[in-house]
């Protein structure tokens, strides 16, 4: 469906922009689908992909798959297995690795060599495979009103840098480079990633009626400047709920 001119002036006019695929200037990477996406990335001689288990479709027949279990505690602490899945190209000629989400979710591409300070966060679990340097760490909030309220939790997954990651996430992905001391309100439910940099804060979601009766819980979360927010309308355990709601 295509939106009308005014549509999108409105659109443009609050800031924010549709995640779209950039691709690098040297192909590496190619994401298919709508929808339960697919990635294939290429790999030379030697080249390494990393995923989390079970996210293979296909690969290569001279791709050999490893496993290794280092960082245990920071990776399930930040929801992720504690096993990391090891793709090898293991000869010179080009090889390709297919890869997927385990729950039906789009592929989220991030160059963290260009964002701040070459470091991502992000709600735990939304890390799903990179390739080149990245390192995944565990940041604990130790302000329990912003880890309870603010939609992040005490663990936060952190993807520090200068490689490609790839995120995984349900709905529809939202992003906005907020300029320095520039504020956004989010709803809690739906951050994603934000870059270093940028501050959370908490703020009542309104009046006491507000709070109790809006549908939103009892805070939102405010993101400040300068850096990229990332959003998504759909999560995992709000489409779980949708496709499988409780009994009643």
């Amino acid at each position: 469906m295509e939106v009308n001119e005014q549509g999108l002036l409105v659109f443009k006019a609050s800031g924010w922009n549709k995640f779209e695929v950039q691709y690098p200037d040297e192909p590496k990477y190619s994401i298919t689908g709508a929808d339960s996406q697919v990635v294939t990335v290429s790999l030379a001689g030697s080249e390494q992909v990393y995923s989390e288990p079970g996210t293979m479709m296909y690969m290569s027949t001279y791709v050999k798959s490893d496993t290794e279990c280092g960082g245990c505690l920071n990776r399930c602490c930040s929801g992720e297995s504690c096993c990391t899945m090891i793709m090898t190209n293991t000869q010179e000629e080009l090889g390709f690795v297919g890869l997927t989400p385990n729950f039906p979710a789009k592929v989220i591409p991030v160059d963290l060599g260009a964002i701040n300070e070459n470091y991502l966060h992000c709600q735990a679990g939304a890390y799903m495979a990179h390739y080149g340097e990245v390192e995944i760490e565990t940041n604990l909030e130790c302000n329990p009103f912003k880890a309870c309220c603010g939609g992040a939790g005490f663990v936060q997954q952190g993807l520090k840098g200068t490689g490609t990651v790839f995120l995984n996430s349900t709905g529809t992905i939202m992003q906005k480079v907020l300029e320095e001391g520039e504020k956004i309100v989010v709803d809690t439910d739906c951050v994603l990633a934000w870059a270093e940099g940028v501050d959370m804060e908490i703020q009542s979601a309104g009046g006491c009626c507000a709070m109790v009766g809006g549908g939103e819980g009892l805070f939102n979360t405010v993101f400040v400047g300068p850096g990229l927010v990332m959003v998504s309308s759909m999560t995992k355990e709000k489409y779980q709920i949708a496709v499988a709601p409780e009994p009643k």
